[in-house]
């Protein structure tokens, strides 16, 4: 009976780091904006939570047929009737209604209790218990808003299900329950109930509060990171943008529309690094939304000059991502020149030499801006840094 909830586990433990990592900027920023800083504890706590949703989701849907499979069989009728699945395991166990003898029958309660539809029944009790334990125990929610949350949750997969996934197929290839309503809001209840056991050996949401205000108080990689991915983000959807539109707009321009492309790209993003830091505290969006600012490294004068502004920029999100870039193609087609048969002596002798010159380069212009100002090259070329902006 396992092996039937095997397939929806390995597919969330496949999907979740790609779900983490399109959700860690969000919350990132979420958590500067909130608590100040970052707190272990609560990343934690957040992203287990994701991954059991993702497991009780893909539980109740996966695996998806295909829409031929669907349209063989027929649809599955909507049991409307509440305790219908235990009257039917015990029934199929030998009880009988009218014979109180058969209650007495230690066979019959282990062909229940051994029953795949009792398996199933005590599934989707334990399905919820892990919700009904982060209402309580992280969300703090009352015990009548966990009932109705967990309700809710259950209902919208049953919902899937009757829905045939929201009309996907042309109808539903599972059978929405009515007892799975009452089951997942037990369980959810279970689970809110027995929190209290557990939280005494887990630390508080005052806790984690107090833990990402200390750590709010510096400035970590991991901040200067989060503004760093806002900003690319930007860029990439100013990039988007930029193609649409001149693609769109300007199609007359035949031969002109790279150039076009690239003008009205180097303005918008001149205009983003450049002039709206310059004018606005010293911030881009990305640093806005994590609380810092770009200065100068000259003690009489905080500001940063346009060109210093300029240059950062140029070096940070061009030439340092350069040097990555770079470092891997070498990395791998050196790897690959001494493992493919077909590469020549030369080949090798030319990519070794490349390495062995490039590679020490890298590493002292690393090392050089590291023990002059602990930053990397965008810091100490430019002589600016970053630095919480004590006025948000």
């Amino acid at each position: 009976m396992l092996k039937n909830y095997y397939f929806p586990v390995i597919t969330a433990v496949s999907l979740f780091p790609l779900i983490a990592g399109l959700a860690s900027i969000p919350f990132l920023v979420w958590n500067y904006r909130k608590y100040k800083g970052i707190s272990i504890m609560r990343a934690t706590v957040i992203f287990s939570f994701i991954f059991y949703m993702m497991c009780a989701f893909f539980l109740t849907l996966l695996p998806l047929p295909t829409i031929e499979e669907v349209l063989k069989r027929q649809p599955v009728p909507f049991n409307n009737q509440l305790f219908n699945n235990i009257l039917y395991a015990m029934n199929n166990s030998g009880f009988v209604s009218s014979d109180t003898s058969t209650w007495f029958c230690l066979t019959n309660w282990i062909t229940l209790f051994t029953s795949a539809m009792f398996f199933q029944i005590v599934a989707n009790i334990v399905m919820q218990v892990p919700l009904g334990f982060y209402l309580r125990y992280y969300f703090r929610v009352t015990w009548k808003k966990a009932i109705g949350i967990g309700f809710l949750v259950s209902l919208f997969y049953e919902m899937t299900q009757l829905s045939g996934v929201w009309g996907i197929y042309p109808y539903a290839f599972r059978c929405p329950d009515i007892d799975d309503l009452m089951n997942n809001t037990l369980g959810c209840m279970i689970g809110f109930w027995v929190a209290p056991l557990f939280m005494n050996y887990l630390p508080t949401v005052e806790d984690m509060d107090e833990v990402a205000a200390k750590r709010g108080s510096k400035m970590e990689i991991v901040r200067a990171f989060c503004a760093f991915s806002v900003d690319w983000i930007i860029c990439n959807i100013i990039n988007i943008s930029v193609n649409y539109v001149v693609s769109h707009c300007f199609k007359d321009l035949t031969g002109n529309e790279v150039f076009a492309e690239n003008i009205i790209k180097l303005i918008l993003l001149t205009v983003y690094f450049v002039v709206l830091p310059k004018i606005w505290k010293k911030q881009t969006i990305g640093n806005a939304l994590v609380n810092i600012k770009i200065v100068s490294d000259k003690e009489e004068n905080s500001d940063v000059s346009v060109r210093d502004l300029l240059y950062r920029n140029i070096i940070m999100y061009f030439f340092e991502p350069m040097m990555v870039i770079i470092s891997f193609v070498l990395i791998t087609a050196t790897a690959t020149a001494y493992s493919e048969q077909g590469s020549t002596s030369f080949q090798r002798y030319i990519l070794t030499c490349a390495c062995i010159i490039y590679f020490p380069a890298v590493f002292a212009v690393l090392m050089n801006s590291i023990a002059k100002k602990h930053g990397l090259p965008h810091n100490t070329w430019t002589k600016t840094h970053i630095e919480l902006d004590d006025n948000m």
